[in-house]
């Protein structure tokens, strides 16, 4: 678009923001004026953004140190070099995705309608006038890779007092850098011509983190002192310092330079709308809001069908497989990531971490979404069922009839060839992650009362009680898990996660009847 402009026609964009600027200021002091306000809120805004900062942050750095002592060290070289390589590249796997559905809904790179009307639709160079968000944006994947690598590598060391200031400094630095690649991921995704790439890089990085796992999981052994370093490992360190420092540098260079010159600014602009409706749908407590983030589903199958006879013998089922059958991508998407869950569940169920048993519940449960896509679908209704015959619970119940499949399917390859106690307590989870999907399905608004205020030591928690709300699922699924893994596989674990499935599903129907 901006191909026909003369670059010596252009106005200097620094003068023209200094401009902006200024006006920006003068409205909102007559706009305060006018109201009775304070033209200094956005001032308290910052204040209070650092104070939650200082006040959260050490907590969290301690729960992620916390979380790495649990991970096993390989006494091994090799080992541990596995265990490190596979630890970043799913960590920045896990962050590419969230750069790719961050590109979706109007990020990293964001702008605003205005923005791309007046400043982006030819006017000024996009770099010029993305610059200085773009340096923000590299700085602030700078500080939150160092402050996760930094708690990781003190975990690792057995606590804060016992990691050495250089291991903490290394880790601190290559975690900067490292963290310039899932932000590079989600700027190229916003150009039309490099999502291709972000998303193979993406899928790199997830399949070297699994290999790098695997590897790493061979090798176990109870940690012991280390051995002195050979020259052949310094030299590795070396090499794999300088890689780290010219792909880091790579991708903020492109990040800052190149890339926002090649972004599509209409799209950018109608995803960030769509992200501030859909955040003041979720401050109101809908958590359907949160659909309409990414934008509309794209349809690569609208071509598929179901037979006449499947239809009319069972309409709901068959809806819901039809709904599947014409996304072919995030079904099969979501059925290597069940798979992999069950796998994950069943390696913890089997006298492993128990953080692995975690992380494979979360996995099926994030892969279980797509699966009851007609469940959600249903609950998004006004009055859900009311157009269909029969009851609210047989409606339910048929809704479950695809994602009850697709569990059996990745219990059958995760937990194959396991003995049965391990098998059952695998099968356990994959009944408790969708018997969860049918209790959060049957709620879309928060309830009133969470919105009460909850004055503490540390300031009103309503707040943070209404995001636990919405991640109620997670929450649930990852402290059933942890609890059912310390409990050991058996009869007893198996028949304790079918209840606690039974009646979260029970309350979903119940509030469905309700709706």
């Amino acid at each position: 678009m901006t191909a026909h402009v003369d670059d010596g026609a252009r106005v200097p964009y620094p003068r023209w923001r200094r401009w902006a600027a200024s006006l920006r200021r003068r409205t909102l002091v007559v706009r305060a004026a006018e109201s009775g306000g304070d033209p200094h809120d956005r001032v308290y805004l910052g204040y209070g953004v650092v104070l939650l900062a200082l006040v959260y942050g050490p907590i969290l750095w301690s729960a992620l140190a916390q979380a790495a002592a649990a991970v096993p060290v390989p006494d091994e070289a090799d080992g541990r070099a596995a265990l490190l390589v596979a630890g970043s590249a799913l960590a920045l796997g896990l962050a590419g995705l969230a750069g790719l559905a961050a590109s979706r809904a109007g990020g990293p790179l964001w702008t605003s309608p205005a923005e791309a009307t007046f400043a982006l639709s030819g006017q000024f160079r996009p770099r010029d006038v993305l610059r200085r968000r773009a340096l923000l944006l590299t700085l602030g994947a700078a500080a939150v890779g160092a402050f996760a690598a930094t708690a990781g590598a003190a975990g690792l060391a057995g606590g804060p007092g016992f990691a050495e200031p250089g291991v903490l400094l290394g880790a601190g630095v290559g975690a900067a850098l490292l963290a310039q690649i899932p932000l590079a991921v989600g700027a190229a995704a916003q150009a039309p011509g490099r999502r291709r790439a972000a998303v193979g890089v993406t899928l790199l990085l997830l399949v070297l983190g699994l290999v790098a796992a695997l590897g790493a999981a061979t090798l176990l052994a109870p940690p012991a002192l280390a051995p002195a370093p050979s020259p052949a490992t310094r030299a590795g360190v070396l090499v794999g310092g300088a890689l780290v420092v010219a792909v880091g540098l790579a991708s903020a260079w492109l990040v800052v330079r190149v890339l926002p010159d090649e972004l599509d600014v209409d799209r950018a602009a109608a995803a960030q709308s769509r992200a501030v409706t859909a955040a003041r749908g979720l401050v109101g407590g809908e958590s359907g809001a949160v659909g309409d983030v990414l934008g509309p589903r794209a349809y690569a199958g609208r071509a598929a069908s179901l037979p006449r006879w499947l239809l009319a013998r069972v309409p709901l089922p068959a809806r819901d497989l039809l709904g599947l059958r014409r996304r072919p991508g995030a079904l099969a998407l979501s059925l290597v990531a069940g798979c992999a869950g069950a796998l994950l569940v069943r390696l913890g169920a089997a006298d492993g971490p128990a953080l692995v048993a975690v992380a494979g519940a979360l996995l099926l449960y994030g892969a279980a979404r797509t699966w009851a896509d007609g469940l959600h679908a249903f609950a998004a209704q006004p009055q859900p069922g009311a157009l269909l015959p029969g009851t609210t619970t047989s409606a339910v119940a048929g809704h479950t009839v695809v994602p009850a499949a697709a569990g059996v399917l990745a219990v059958v390859v995760g937990a194959a060839g396991a003995p049965w106690p391990v098998a059952a307590a695998t099968a356990g989870i994959v009944v408790l992650v969708l018997g969860v999907r049918v209790w959060v399905a049957g709620a879309t608004a928060a309830p009133p009362g969470l919105f009460t205020p909850m004055m503490t030591p540390n300031g009103d928690m309503s707040m943070l009680v209404l995001g636990a709300w919405y991640l109620r699922g997670w929450l649930v699924v990852a402290g059933a898990a942890w609890l059912l893994q310390r409990a050991g596989p058996g009869a007893t674990t198996t028949v304790l996660a079918l209840a606690l499935a039974a009646g979260l599903a029970a309350a979903g129907v119940h509030r469905f009847a309700r709706a």
